[in-house]
């Protein structure tokens, strides 16, 4: 979290809900303490495909989501249309 707070440049962050020592949830809860969604979009993925946690991804602040496993082209173009909106 200290090197996102050091550097301003980065367009979009893609996050794992699954990860280790901290979910992507909790990155994401972190990000959103000091970033908006239109300073900083959050690309969620998971294997989870449950609605509640696409519904709970949005209202914590997250600009997408997509489900694991994805197509290579649908996950670049929702990264072109995340960093184009902001």
């Amino acid at each position: 979290m200290k090197e996102l707070k050091a550097n301003k440049n980065y367009s979009l962050v893609i996050l794992d809900v699954m990860m280790p020592e901290m979910s992507g949830y909790e990155v994401r809860r972190k990000i959103r303490e000091t970033k908006t969604m239109c300073d900083l979009p959050i690309l969620m993925l998971t294997a989870n495909n449950q609605s509640e946690s696409v519904v709970i991804s949005f209202k914590e602040g997250a600009n997408d989501f997509l489900t694991k496993p994805f197509e290579s082209n649908e996950l670049l173009a929702r990264v072109k249309t995340l960093v184009k909106l902001k």
